[in-house]
């Protein structure tokens, strides 16, 4: 196939109302394009990443909404604090529960993303495909069985990161954190941290403190350390949103 594309794909997204999502979109820093009050409500915004459209469903429960889409950025972290800027700017804050949300970014096999969630519960996946593919395996490659807590943090990451479902999450590592001596530090040191953001998400704080506290009691050597880099990044910003400033 080409790489030059013949056609664009525009997502047309229910929301509860027009006007709420507007504000929310526009405070994002998207442009509206606009607007139509009959035969029906409808709107349309764009932004250099994505345009998107909006019809009227008054039933709609954002809890139980399943409408989605992925977007492929150039630079994920470029939008992404894009929008955090404009959020902050707009609201004071940068909403990180309810409706709307928005997730940090973090890294998955296939790429770098965080979701954005809007006020109908629709959720915008933007990512960016990691540089480099995953080094190809060889016949000189030692082939080691995950264990059960290192199967277990995969998928709660998956869970509360790309699929942002942190109570399913909880689930998956609180079934296994008896078994967590049979992992490494580093491993165990990103496990208490992954709980801990996902016990902050469900205003869990006090659990998530304790969580905090177990990981930084951790004995981690240098190597070790060099691993869990972005885990430690989080553990300072939950740190920090917690007032506990940084060790």
């Amino acid at each position: 196939m080409s790489a030059n594309r013949e056609s664009v794909t525009i997502p047309i997204f229910p929301c509860r109302s027009i006007d709420e999502q507007l504000e929310f979109y526009q405070a994002l820093g998207f442009e509206l394009t606009y607007r139509q009050a009959k035969p029906n409500l409808y709107a349309c915004v764009r932004h250099r990443i994505v345009e998107l459209h909006f019809f009227v469903w008054k039933q709609l429960d954002p809890s139980n909404s399943y409408s989605m889409c992925y977007v492929h950025v150039r630079d994920v972290d470029a939008v992404h604090k894009e929008f955090c800027e404009n959020l902050k700017n707009a609201y004071g804050k940068v909403p990180s529960r309810g409706f709307p949300r928005i997730t940090k970014p973090n890294n998955l096999v296939e790429d770098r993303r965080f979701n954005l969630i809007d006020p109908a519960g629709n959720r915008l996946l933007i990512g960016q495909k990691h540089a480099s593919a995953a080094p190809v395996q060889t016949e000189q490659t030692v082939m080691v069985q995950p264990s059960r807590f290192a199967n277990a943090f995969e998928t709660a990451y998956r869970l509360a990161y790309a699929k942002d479902e942190p109570a399913e999450a909880a689930k998956v590592l609180d079934l296994v954190f008896s078994k967590a001596e049979e992992a490494s530090a580093s491993l165990r040191y990103k496990a208490y941290v992954l709980r801990a953001d996902i016990a902050a998400s469900m205003d869990e704080i006090n659990h998530a403190l304790v969580l905090m506290q177990e990981a930084e009691q951790l004995s981690l050597s240098g190597q070790e350390r060099e691993e869990v880099v972005e885990a430690t990044k989080r553990l300072v910003e939950l740190k920090g949103a917690f007032g506990r400033g940084h060790s």
